[in-house]
Order: structure tokens, then sequence, then C-alpha cells
């Protein structure tokens, strides 16, 4: 088996045959799909059934509701192809999907390969396209890992490529039992093991935004808790990571600008949640003493300084500005 489909289902009826439709109406035979019903309540379990009655290379499974994290964790233990790929269940590709994803397999045979899709709001789109990129040496690869970790571009698991092999001979997972930053945290993880990476500029990936309680994108008030549990299990599985103390070092200001830079997600919420310009001033304020107590290093970048200097100077209404405009940025 070439590649394995790994499709995480939380009460998706309305968007589950859209983004099955678009993987099984390819031509294209080398694939499996992997429906993981993690606990729906809807008629999500009875479609993933009726798919994997209906077509040899689809398999259900279902479960008690563990999170996204316990569903693409029992995708990774059932798939058999050389090449993991995630979607999630309310997201869909393009015609073209396995076409480009095999070719570019073919072409760079690299461990990790990273696609190029859009946001779809339902009215319009917005375009996500990466650069063309072919890495590989480790010194090459590393630099571009820094730099996605710092600007958020390693978050999430779709659109994304990974070689079986290496998940498995490092037993790499997403961490269970957090529902935000898990899969920030497993693919960070799994770049400790990764020697070459490349980067496609076909779009090829359809994100649906206009669901907040999916899976994988719904709002959680505990931002900041939920970004300490899974820094934690990174942490721990840094230390363990059998790579030079000078990458350690490099993903060590990496990990803790992330730290750093979650303050403006607080923010945003803060904002959301309609907290009057004092109290968030005063909550601001008590989270950059504390992240500043923690003595962290950033990575010595014009971008790394210019995201912590409100935070290491305590300039409180800055942050407030910026999570403001983050928010219509998001609107737009």
């Amino acid at each position: 088996m070439r590649y394995s489909v790994i499709i995480p289902i939380f009460n998706a009826e309305k968007t589950l045959r859209r983004c099955v439709d678009s993987l099984l109406a390819q031509n294209f035979e080398d694939a499996e799909i992997i429906l993981v019903n993690d606990g729906s309540q809807d008629n999500s379990g009875s479609i993933c059934e009726e798919y994997a009655r209906n077509n040899d290379n689809v398999i259900c499974l279902s479960q008690k509701n563990g999170g996204v994290s316990a569903a693409r964790n029992t995708g990774l233990d059932l798939a058999r192809g050389e090449y993991v790929l995630f979607v999630d269940s309310d997201d869909h590709v393009t015609q073209d999907f396995f076409s480009v994803v095999d070719e570019t397999v073919e072409k760079e045979h690299a461990d990790w390969i990273q696609l190029s899709g859009c946001f779809d709001n339902g009215q319009k789109k917005q375009n996500i396209i990466h650069s063309y990129l072919s890495l590989h040496s480790r010194e090459e690869v590393v630099p571009q890992i820094i730099n996605a970790i710092c600007k958020k571009t390693i978050n999430g698991p779709c659109a994304k490529v990974y070689r079986s092999d290496i998940l498995k001979e490092h037993n790499i997972k997403f961490p269970e039992g957090v529902s935000v930053a898990e899969d920030r945290a497993f693919n960070i993880v799994y770049s400790f093991h990764v020697q070459s990476y490349a980067a496609c500029e076909n779009i090829v990936y359809i994100i649906n935004t206009q669901n907040e309680n999916s899976l994988s994108r719904k709002r959680h008030k505990d931002l900041l808790k939920q970004f300490d549990i899974a820094d934690s299990y990174l942490d721990s599985k840094l230390e363990e990571a059998t790579i030079p103390e000078d990458e350690k070092n490099r993903y060590r200001e990496a990990i803790d600008f992330g730290k750093c830079r979650s303050i403006y997600h607080d923010a945003k919420l803060m904002i959301q949640d309609h907290l009057n310009w004092s109290t968030r001033q005063k909550s601001l304020l008590k989270l950059c003493k504390n992240i500043n107590g923690k003595h962290m290093r950033y990575p010595k970048t014009r971008y790394c300084t210019m995201i912590s200097l409100p935070v290491r100077l305590c300039i409180t209404p800055m942050i407030d500005v910026i999570a403001k405009k983050l928010i219509r940025n998001a609107g737009e």
C-alpha cells in the first residue's frame, strides 16, 4: 500500500460525504482511507460503515470519544501505507490530490512533504501557497523547521506527507488528553527525525473554516493551560531526542518563542469574551510577568524580536492592539 489517509470523525455528517468522495473520485488505487469515528452522536458512524461496505480500500473503526489525538493515533495503528496523510472530516481535496502527491513523492523522496491549499469560508477562498522547496540535508532542513515553528506554519498535520517507517520506528503519536497544540507537538517531534524536506506549490487541500466546532478547530478558553500540557510533552521528547545539542538549543529557543507568542491568543480570547480594557490589561500584565519570569530565550531574528518585544517590555496595550488586528484579519 502506497498511502494511508487517516480521517478523524466527530459529528461530521454534514461534510463527511464531500470529504470521502473527494478522495474516492480520483483515478488512484494504491491508497487506503481510514475512517475513525470518535464517538459521534449523529449519523457519522452509519455513513462510515456504508463507505467501508461499498469500497474495498475504506476501513472504518468506531471508538468511544477520546478526542482528535486519540482518533488520529488509532488511524496510525491501522495504517499500512508507506506514507501517511491526514484529512479532517470537514475538509476535502482537489481532483488531482493523489497525482500531485505521488508525483512529488517520486521526484523528491523526502522524509516530509508540505502541500499547498486554501481556506474556504463558503463565500471566498484564501490560498496558502508554499514556495517550492527541496532540501536534502539536516543542515538545510533545521533552519526551515525552526522558522516554521516560529511562524506557526508547522501547525496541523493536514496537507502534509509523512513517512510511515519514521513514525513507527520512533513511535511518534499525538499526545492524548490535549485538544490544543497536540498537532504542533506531533509535527515538531517528527521533525527531530527528518533528513529531507520538500514543499509543493500545487493547491490540493481545501480547508473548511465554517465549522468552529469541528474536532480540530473548536475554541478553547483554557488555551494557555492546554499549551502548557503540550509543551511539557514536547520538552520531554526533545530531551530524549538523539540530535546534537546545538540543534536542541535551537529547538528550545523556537519552542520558548511559541510559549511567548501564546499570549496573543489569550488576548484574542479576552477580546472575544468582551472583557473590558482594564481587565484585559491587568491579565496581560500578569501573563507577561509570568513569561518573563521563566527567562526564556528566543531566536535572534527580526520577526521573533518584533513579536516578543511587547511581552518582554510588558507593553500590554500593544499586545491588545495586535490581538484586535489578528481578529480582524481572521474575519476577512
